[in-house]
């Protein structure tokens, strides 16, 4: 009954994608009795974001895995497809590192880039991952980095997740559930 697909997630527009991975933040802070108060994102989607879309911030030595894997984790998220050829000048605009990725690294970080037009096979995920590790392969704290790339089948399982976020992804690409909606602003379920 409460299943969103990997379509669904491909359905979504920049700034929804974007709303879902933060609220999807959120909900892990919240499952794990950390503060919300961590997560931060906002702005015009298509303002400059210096190569961070949702930032998680927690202290140092906080216990945390998953799809947040580290304390420090930022989500660069992206509706077309970013293919291993566009990751390199997006970490590294003119052949620079992004001060922010070298922040995360410096802070034994993550940094993770959400793609919710990318729909990879195994082969295509290892080739976006050895894209990101080339793009930081000349940083002096990249073995502290933690790094990975989820496509839209990823979002879609982390979404399963929470319940309340497969009713608001639902709502948003026009596949609302009868008798069931998610309460404004968050994922927090009421039937109607």
């Amino acid at each position: 009954m409460f299943e969103a697909t990997p379509d669904d997630v491909a359905q979504l527009s920049d700034e929804d994608l974007r709303s879902l991975v933060a609220l999807l933040c959120e909900a892990e802070m919240r499952d794990r009795g950390l503060p919300v108060s961590a997560v931060t994102w906002g702005g015009n989607q298509n303002a400059p974001d210096g190569g961070i879309d949702v930032r998680v911030a927690l202290p140092a030595g906080t216990t945390i895995d998953g799809f947040v894997p580290r304390p420090q984790t930022g989500f660069q998220v992206k509706k077309p497809d970013m293919t291993a050829s566009t990751i390199g000048p997006e970490m590294r605009p003119e052949g620079v590192l992004r001060p922010s990725i070298r922040d995360l690294a410096e802070k034994s970080g993550a940094y993770i880039i959400v793609s919710s037009g990318a729909n990879t096979s195994d082969s295509a995920l290892q080739d976006r991952r050895e894209a990101m590790a080339l793009a930081v392969a000349k940083t002096k704290s990249r073995a502290s980095l933690s790094f990975d790339f989820y496509d839209r089948g990823r979002v879609a399982s982390w979404v399963r997740h929470h319940a309340g976020m497969v009713l608001w992804v639902r709502n948003r690409v026009g596949r609302a559930l009868s008798g069931w909606r998610p309460m404004k602003p968050g994922p927090i379920l009421r039937k109607t």
